[in-house]
């Protein structure tokens, strides 16, 4: 029995051409979708090219790592590759780069190598495309320098249109990194590069006759070990890689003749999972959401089976880390080690592991596909996101489970009347622990959610139940008045401190306003926020160097009386906007009649104020505007948000 195909043993150290060049048995070799797409930055290059142009003239001192491989059982007649497969997609690239190069000679055999290797499927159109117009592309630019601020300012959409990616599927973070790979070992060979391209025979004998060490698996029992074999080398394993591996460790060793079944069912959930983790950064509302994240919010209020049995409803806890997130995962595994299933002795646990996966899947697809469908045709579903993301993620993780079947729903989704209720319940649930000083479980969100999900009440009632008696009904009565007294009787700081008060609420209210005036924010509130002041915080100068001719003329004793009325309102949230940093540090400091902000948000105030920029040219006309505004919002904010009914609006500004 040959080497490539014994049991899983460990290997001798032996060189990387003995393994993966082994004359006329060189097997295709493809990354399987349950693993990590391309993960490397520019710190992981970096070291490759370094070891490269260290070790080109000590051949045979370099050691390459430790690959796990895996035959495939379908074909017998293919290695996917379960550890290293960073090391070797890299290995590839640089492969495409010097073929590109120096195209002839003894070392093209290697080239061969390109041909039979595959990325993760939904790469994997990509890199072929991305192949195929390298020569060209290195053509067009090979004067051109590929430092940092080069590949920073290659963006892309100038990727996909460069390559012709717009028909090989989404466009990946992987496959963002695959490109600069290529261009920063092309920049290495530059004239000013580490790398000379006579040269290339001998760095590419460095990894051939590397030393490495192997395992080749016929079943899953490597692949299951992974996360204990990882090159410390590269990127770290994620806590979903983790997590994962543990899942398929577990049922390998405890799901008795029906381990196999249930270890290919997790990969290919796995495999699933990966392909949408670029989507759900990119289609998150608010920031970009990683797995993690939405791991550790779908533990805590999805069942995968036991968790209300445990009662373990509000763990993990919100500020979980990710090691309590596994170490959770090994509990629940444990826990349910003992319990077998009478109708097929399959244990609890493993029930448990493909549950888990099935339903982490099922959550991601909610997340980064189903929610961005609803959003489209009612955007308070993006909104509550934008306003309390991982208690909206949890609610809707909940809510879409549950529509499949039940009667809270219009064509499938809830109406915009329960979503209203549900957004009022976020912006209003602040005031609970103001009001009665509850210190410590002021909110008892994951009852609101054992209620939605155990079905024992109307969405709709339990959410109107929750806004008339807050969530100590015990304690509060005609919660949202009590709400609304409030803000009345502090409405003061909301016009004149609101910059300083009640900070993220006061930023969903500019939010909601703007839209509502058809304003398009979605991108501002997709990032970091920036708090833009109409009239500048910093104005004075304006009159120290003579920028307002009114200002600079004004006699002492009525500019002290000015000043005093610009400061008292100027944090107030009529002169507030909201842009991305960068915008704002744009807009900064210049007179309001001379700034213009439509250029980063249609319609709203940004359009509005382009249009109406003269009204800003006489200073006494400010504080009536920042006022007129502000009084505006905070009748908007009453209204809209808070639901007070027979309020007059304010008076229309002149």
């Amino acid at each position: 029995m040959s080497e490539f195909s014994s049991p899983v043993e460990s290997s001798n150290p032996t060189t990387f051409n003995s393994i993966f060049f082994p004359g006329d048995r060189a097997l295709p070799l493809s990354v399987p979708d349950y693993q990590r797409a391309y993960s490397w930055e520019e710190k992981q290059t970096a070291l490759f090219i370094a070891d490269l142009a260290k070790y080109h003239s000590l051949r045979g001192k370099y050691y390459f790592g430790h690959f796990i491989v895996e035959l495939d059982e379908d074909t017998a007649g293919r290695w996917e590759i379960v550890d290293g497969q960073q090391r070797i997609t890299t290995f590839v690239l640089f492969l495409m780069v010097c073929r590109v190069l120096m195209p002839a000679g003894d070392h093209a055999a290697a080239y061969e190598m390109i041909d039979r290797f595959s990325t993760v499927s939904y790469d994997r159109a990509a890199l072929e495309a991305i192949a195929k117009k390298l020569p060209e592309f290195f053509a067009e630019h090979d004067g051109t320098n590929w430092d940092k601020n080069t590949l920073a300012a290659f963006a892309d959409k100038q990727i996909v249109e460069t390559f012709s990616l717009e028909v090989t599927g989404d466009f990946t973070r992987s496959q963002h990194r695959i490109v600069l790979a290529l261009l920063r070992f092309h920049h290495a060979f530059g004239r000013k590069g580490p790398l000379r391209r006579e040269l290339i025979p001998d760095y590419i004998r460095v990894i051939t006759a590397a030393k490495c060490s192997h395992h080749l698996a016929t079943d899953k029992s490597v692949a299951v070990n992974i996360f204990e074999m990882h090159n410390t080398r590269g990127i770290p394993l994620s806590t979903v890689e983790v997590i994962k591996a543990k899942l398929m460790k577990f049922v390998h060793d405890y799901g008795g003749a029906s381990h196999k079944k249930h270890v290919a069912k997790i990969q290919e959930e796995f495999g699933r999972i990966f392909g949408m983790e670029e989507s759900l950064a990119a289609h998150s509302f608010r920031g970009d959401m990683t797995m993690e994240q939405l791991l550790r919010l779908h533990l805590r209020v999805i069942d995968d089976g036991g968790k209300l049995i445990a009662g373990d409803v509000d763990l993990p806890r919100m500020n979980a880390s990710n090691a309590d997130l596994i170490a959770y995962v090994e509990d629940r595994l444990q826990a349910a080690l003992s319990t077998g299933d009478p109708a097929g002795d399959t244990p609890a646990g493993v029930l448990y592991a493909v549950n888990l996966a099935t339903e982490f899947r099922r959550s991601i697809q909610i997340m980064s596909s189903t929610l961005r469908s609803w959003d489209a045709v009612q955007p308070l579903v993006g909104d509550v996101l934008i306003l309390e993301r991982e208690l909206s993620c949890e609610f809707f993780l909940i809510v879409c489970r549950r529509l499949q079947s039940k009667e809270d729903m219009l064509d499938g989704r809830l109406d915009e009347s329960t979503l209203l209720l549900w957004e009022k319940l976020l912006f209003t649930r602040d005031f609970h622990g103001s009001y009665y000083n509850l210190k410590g479980g002021r909110d008892n969100f994951p009852e609101l959610f054992d209620s939605i999900e155990s079905d024992e009440a109307s969405i709709v009632k339990l959410l109107q139940g929750y806004l008339a008696n807050g969530f100590r009904p015990d304690r509060t009565a005609d919660l949202q008045r009590i709400v609304i007294a409030h803000l009345n009787e502090y409405e003061h700081l909301v016009l004149n401190k609101a910059y300083d008060w009640w900070r993220h609420k006061m930023i969903y209210t500019i939010y909601k306003y703007e839209t509502h005036l058809d304003a398009d924010l979605r991108r501002v509130m997709k990032g970091t926020i920036s708090v833009e002041h109409l009239l500048p915080r910093n104005w004075t100068w304006m009159r120290k160097e003579g920028e307002d001719r009114i200002l600079r003329n004004m006699p002492d004793e009525d500019w002290d009386k000015f000043r005093k009325g610009i400061d008292a309102c100027i944090d107030g949230i009529g002169n507030l906007l909201l842009l991305t940093p960068g915008e704002n540090t744009s807009a900064s400091d210049h007179h309001p009649a001379k700034k213009s902000y439509d250029r980063y948000a249609t319609g709203g105030s940004y359009e509005d104020h382009h249009l109406n920029r003269e009204k800003w040219l006489s200073c006494h006309e400010w504080e009536n505007l920042i006022r007129k505004r502000g009084e505006k919002i905070f009748h908007f904010m009453r209204t809209r948000l808070l639901g007070e009914p027979d309020t007059p609006p304010p008076t229309p500004e002149q």
